[in-house]
């Protein structure tokens, strides 16, 4: 895959921590420890979505009338806070 450079700001314990991990040779490089963290995080995130996502079934599975249900009150409570969010803005 391509690399592309990015930008990123962190504290500056972390960036200390993690160029020395690179310095003493217990990670490749700086970019190379945050692009493995991401990667980790990602596949984490893919998991966790794919594990709510069989528990989703499974309750609709159950009790497809109760599932609506739960549905409806989470897009309306989504819904609702979208419009708090866009009033404090301004």
């Amino acid at each position: 895959m391509p690399k592309e450079r990015v930008t990123i700001s962190l504290d500056g314990e972390i960036a200390a921590a993690i160029r020395k991990l690179a310095e003493t040779g217990q990670t490749e490089s700086v970019s190379a420890y945050v692009t493995e963290a991401v990667e980790d995080r990602l596949a984490r995130q893919e998991r966790a979505e794919r594990i709510i996502k069989g528990w989703a079934a499974e309750a609709e599975q159950k009790d497809a009338a109760q599932w609506a249900q739960a549905l409806d009150w989470a897009r309306r409570t989504a819904h609702k806070d979208e419009h708090s969010d866009t009033k404090g803005a301004a």
